[in-house]
C-alpha cells in the first residue's frame, strides 16, 4: 500500500504539473485520508480541449475545460486572465459562493494577434485560501477569423408592448412573444424594456440571467435554463466601434477584437440609436449589436442589426 504524501496547502499556487501529481498520488489514499482540505483547481486533458504549447492562428478558438473544488470550504472568486507581453486582460472575474461540488465547466476563447499567451484561472474560497493554474498558448500561421451570420432588422417589443415579439435567439435570428416562449428557454439571448436610470431615459438591453431583468420579465425566474449574455458597455458607452465599421465587418475579426471583456455587464443601459454594442454570448460566440431605433416610451420597441459569429 502506497502511503499519502504529507503536504500542507496554504494559500497556494498550482502549477498543472503538480496537479497531475496530486491527482495521481491522491488516488491511492484511503477515504478517510483524503478528504479535501485544500483548494485546487486543474485543467481537463482531451482532443476536445486546448493543450499546453499548442500553436493556434489568430481567430482561432481555444477551449478550456476547467474543474475546481473549494477543499472543504465555499468557493467564492474565480478570474480569468490573458497574459500576453505588453498587455494584461482579465477575460473573467466573477464573485460567487459555490458551497459543494465545485467548478465544472468549458470556457471558450479566441486567439488573438500576439505571439505568446498565457492564461492563468484562479480561484479563492471563504477562508481566502486560493489556487491557480497556469497554460501557456502560441500563435499559430496564418489566420482563422471566421464567417458571420448578419441579421439586418430584428425588432423586439418591450414588455407592455403587444405588437411586437420580446426574446431573441441570437444564434438563428428567431424571436418568441412572451406567451409563446416554453420550451425554448435555453435558446434565449436578449431581451429588451425601457426604464429611467437615476432619472436619464435608457432604452436597455438584458439577457434572461441578470437579475434585475426578472422586474420586468418575472417568467424569467421560473425559466429553467436562464443564458447569460454580456455585453461591453465601455465600448458602447464610449462609442468605439462606429456605425461604418459594424456595416463594412465581413468576418469576425472585429466582432473578436471589438469586445473588451473588462467592462461587461448581462445589462446594457442606453442603448440609442447609432449605438454599437458588442457582446459574448453564454455559449462563447463574440457579436455586435447595431441600434437602428430605439423607443424612449414603456410601450415602444428596439429595432437592432446582429453580427454573430457562425
Amino acid at each position: 500500500m502506497i502511503a499519502c504524501p504529507k503536504i500542507t496547502f496554504m494559500k497556494t499556487v498550482f502549477r498543472s504539473g503538480l496537479l497531475a501529481f496530486l491527482a495521481l498520488t491522491m488516488s491511492y489514499c484511503s477515504e478517510e485520508e483524503s478528504t479535501d482540505q485544500f483548494p485546487f483547481i486543474i485543467l481537463k486533458q482531451g482532443s476536445e480541449y486546448t493543450f499546453g504549447g499548442a500553436r493556434i492562428p489568430a481567430g482561432g478558438q481555444m477551449k478550456f475545460g476547467i474543474s475546481a473544488v473549494g477543499g472543504g470550504a465555499a468557493i467564492t472568486n474565480f478570474r480569468v486572465k490573458r497574459i500576453m507581453e505588453n498587455e494584461t486582460v482579465t477575460e473573467l472575474d466573477q464573485g460567487i459562493y459555490i458551497a459543494a461540488g465545485g467548478i465544472d465547466t468549458t470556457l471558450v476563447y479566441v486567439k488573438s494577434g500576439a505571439e505568446q499567451e498565457t492564461w492563468n484561472f484562479f480561484m479563492m474560497n471563504e477562508n481566502r485560501d486560493t489556487a491557480s493554474v497556469f497554460i501557456t498558448i502560441f500563435k499559430g500561421d496564418g489566420s482563422a477569423y471566421g464567417e458571420i451570420l448578419f441579421f439586418p432588422s430584428i425588432t423586439l417589443g418591450y414588455p407592455t408592448n403587444e405588437e411586437y415579439q420580446h426574446f431573441l435567439d441570437l444564434d438563428s435570428g428567431l424571436t418568441y412573444p412572451q406567451g409563446n416562449v416554453a420550451g425554448h428557454e435555453q435558446e434565449i439571448d436578449l431581451a429588451a424594456f425601457y426604464y429611467l436610470s437615476s432619472g436619464t431615459s435608457s432604452p436597455t438591453l438584458t439577457c434572461p440571467a441578470y437579475p434585475s431583468a426578472m422586474t420586468y420579465y418575472p417568467m424569467f425566474a421560473d425559466w429553467p435554463v436562464r443564458n447569460s449574455t454580456l455585453y461591453d458597455y465601455k465600448t458602447s458607452d464610449n462609442d468605439l466601434v462606429s456605425p461604418e465599421q459594424f456595416d463594412l465587418a465581413e468576418n469576425d475579426s472585429l466582432l473578436v477584437a471589438g469586445y473588451k471583456p473588462q467592462n461587461v455587464s448581462g445589462l446594457c443601459k442606453f442603448c440609442y440609436t447609432g449605438k454599437i454594442i458588442p457582446f459574448k454570448t453564454a455559449a462563447g460566440k463574440y457579436g455586435m449589436v447595431k441600434v437602428i431605433s430605439a423607443d424612449e416610451q414603456e410601450d415602444g420597441s428596439m429595432e437592432i442589426a446582429v453580427k454573430i459569429q457562425r
